[in-house]
C-alpha cells in the first residue's frame, strides 16, 4: 500500500549524494539525522568560505515536513536582522518528495556537551550551568515575544554556534520549531496584540521527560510550560544530577511522578535561590505571562556565587575565550529584556471586546522587516507537523 511505503522508509527521499547542488549550495557529508530527515553541511559555490547547515525532510510522512512552519517561524523571529541566539535561514524550498533549507551552521547541542563533560561527569558546573541557563531563558522569551510557544524544549534543541564562527560560537541557539504553535497575532486594525483563545483540550506535543505537568493534563500549553520544560532542562543539566523520572520510558509512571511529586522533592538538587521559579509556574495559565525576571534573577545569583562572567571559560573550553568573542546578549540584573512585556497579554480574551476575539491571523508586527525568502513550489495549504509523543 502507498500508505505502508511512506511509513517504512521516509529517509529515502532525503538521501543525497555528495557535492548535490541545491540553488547555490553544495552539500558535504552528513552532520546528524533522525526519524524526520538529515542535517548535511554546505558550501556556498560562489563563496566557499560560507559555511551553512542544508536541512531536509521527507515529505512522506505524517503530516508532511515541518520545514515550512519552521522557516515561517525563523524568518518573524529574524524580521529585524539577525537576532540573538536565533538561526538564519538562507534559502528554503520544497520539492514533491521532501522540503528542505539551508540556515546558519551551529555547533553541539547542549545534550552532547553535558555527556562530554570532563570537568562534570554528565553534567555542568554551577559556574557554565548559569550562564547557558541565562541565555536559553533569553532564546525562550524572545520566541515568547513573538507570539509563539515552543512546545518542545529540551537539551538537545539548544546548540552552540559553530566554532569557526566569531560571532556565534559562544552563543547558546534555539532551533527546532516544528511543533511550535502561535498564540498571539498582532492587529493592524487595533495597534495590540491579540491572544488566541486556548482550546478546551490539547494533544500531548513535546518530549515526555520535559514536558510541564499541564501537558499530561491536556491543557493548552502557553509560555509557563515552555518556561517549565525549560526548569526540567537545568535540572538535568545541573552538575550530574537528574531528574527523578530519568530512567522512566512508561508514559504514564512519568505522569504520574510529575503530578504528585512536591515541588521541593523535583528541585531538591538545585540552588536554594531557584527555589521559588515552580511555584510561581504552577500558579499561572494558559494567558498568563510567566515571571522571567524572577528565573533569572535566581541564575544571575548563582552566576555571581561562582565568580563567573559572561568572558569566563566554559566547561567545554580548553583555553580562556578570546575575550573580543562575543558571549551572549548579557545585560545586569535591573536591566530591561526579562521584565519587558511587548505582548501585553496576561489574561484571557474578553467576549465581545474588540480587538479581543479568540480566532489567530499569523501576521507580523508593523516593523521594517527584511526581505526573506519564501518556499518555492509550495503547493500545501498548512505547515507540517511532527508526530507527537516523541522520547
Amino acid at each position: 500500500m502507498p500508505g505502508s511505503e511512506k511509513e517504512e522508509d521516509p529517509m529515502k527521499n532525503v538521501t543525497f549524494s555528495e557535492g548535490k547542488k541545491f540553488g547555490e549550495w553544495r552539500i558535504g557529508k552528513v552532520l546528524d539525522e533522525g526519524g524526520f530527515g538529515r542535517v548535511y553541511i554546505a558550501t556556498n559555490v560562489n563563496d566557499p568560505s560560507k559555511i551553512a547547515a542544508l536541512k531536509a525532510e521527507s515529505n512522506e510522512v505524517e503530516g508532511g515536513s515541518a520545514i515550512k512552519l519552521e522557516n515561517m517561524i525563523l524568518q518573524k523571529l529574524n524580521k529585524n536582522g539577525p537576532a540573538p541566539h536565533i538561526p538564519v535561514v538562507y534559502m528554503c524550498a520544497k520539492r514533491r518528495r521532501y522540503c528542505y533549507m539551508v540556515m546558519t551552521l551551529l555547533g553541539s547541542n547542549l545534550k552532547s556537551l553535558k555527556a562530554k563533560n570532563k570537568v562534570v561527569n554528565n553534567g555542568f558546573s554551577r559556574g557554565t550551568w548559569s550562564r547557558v541557563g541565562i541565555q536559553c531563558l533569553y532564546s525562550l522569551k524572545f520566541v515568547h515575544d513573538n507570539g509563539y510557544i515552543h512546545r518542545d524544549i529540551k537539551p538537545q534543541n539548544f546548540l552552540l554556534g559553530n566554532e569557526k564562527d566569531r560571532e556565534r560560537a559562544r552563543i547558546v541557539h534555539i532551533l527546532d520549531f516544528g511543533l511550535a504553535r502561535p498564540f498571539a497575532s498582532w492587529k493592524d486594525r487595533e495597534k495590540k496584540w491579540v491572544v488566541r483563545k486556548a482550546r478546551g483540550t490539547a494533544e500531548f506535543r513535546g518530549t515526555l521527560r520535559y514536558t510541564s505537568p499541564n501537558v499530561h493534563l491536556k491543557k493548552e500549553q502557553g509560555r509557563g510550560d515552555d518556561v517549565w520544560a525549560l526548569l526540567y532542562v537545568l535540572i538535568e543539566l545541573n552538575g550530574g544530577k537528574m531528574l527523578p523520572w530519568q530512567t522512566e520510558d512508561e508514559r504514564d509512571r512519568v505522569e504520574q511522578m510529575k503530578l504528585t511529586m512536591s515541588h521541593q522533592n523535583v528541585m531538591a538538587n538545585m540552588p536554594g535561590c531557584m527555589s521559588k521559579i515552580m511555584p510561581h509556574l504552577a500558579t499561572l495559565n494558559y494567558y498568563e505571562r510567566p515571571d522571567y525576571h524572577l528565573f533569572f534573577k535566581a541564575l544571575w545569583q548563582v552566576m555571581e556565587n561562582e565568580k563567573v562572567t559572561p568572558s569566563s571559560k566554559y566547561d567545554w573550553e580548553v583555553d580562556a575565550p578570546d575575550k573580543s568573542l562575543p558571549a551572549a546578549a548579557w545585560e545586569n540584573p535591573a536591566g530591561p529584556f526579562f521584565t519587558a512585556d511587548p505582548l501585553g497579554i496576561n489574561r484571557a480574551p474578553i467576549p465581545g471586546i474588540p480587538g479581543q476575539e479568540p480566532t489567530i491571523q499569523a501576521s507580523e508586527a508593523p516593523t521594517d522587516a527584511l526581505k526573506s525568502p519564501k518556499m518555492d513550489n509550495d503547493n500545501s495549504s498548512t505547515p507540517g507537523k511532527k508526530k507527537p509523543n516523541k522520547k
